[in-house]
């Protein structure tokens, strides 16, 4: 009974330090691509000030959480007392890599690029893209209904 609870105790355990791995990312993950970058009520001229490359956010997924939970239940159908315990675990532990390891490869890992522009006025203007851009730092760029064109 008490390598049950010692079980239960360390997959929990197992689960909240994997969910609490993340990478950064703009937008805490979801990169917003807009198809006209700048809002469309902004119109003028501007110089490319930066571009920032931003590497997706890559947090737990499913297939992590889901993998500890398989592994767990498969890895308590072996053992007896103590035995139990760890097979248990190292069900969880092994279920959460496996998942963690499908979640990756499904996953994206191309950048978003964070291109920001700063206005004749002084003022700033930023937006993000999938794509590589095709302007680059200190490009001259017209702004017209929210499309960038490079001058």
């Amino acid at each position: 009974m008490f390598s049950k609870y010692i079980s239960i105790l360390i997959i929990i355990f197992i689960l909240s330090c994997s969910a609490c791995e993340s990478a950064g990312g703009l937008g805490g993950g979801n990169s917003q691509t807009q198809p006209y970058p700048v809002s469309s009520h902004v119109n003028g001229k501007g110089t490319i000030e930066s571009i920032e490359i931003i590497p997706r956010a890559n947090s737990v997924g499913l297939g992590t959480l889901a993998g500890a939970a398989i592994g767990g239940i498969l890895g308590y159908q072996f053992g007896g007392g103590m035995g139990k315990a760890v097979t248990t675990v190292a069900g969880a532990a092994g279920g959460a890599y496996v998942g963690n390891e499908v979640d990756k490869k499904s996953h994206t890992e191309d950048p978003v690029y964070k291109v920001t522009i700063r206005m004749e006025d002084g003022t700033t203007q930023s937006f993000a893209q999938e794509s590589e851009p095709l302007v680059k730092q200190g490009d001259r760029v017209q702004i017209t209904r929210g499309v960038v064109s490079k001058i």
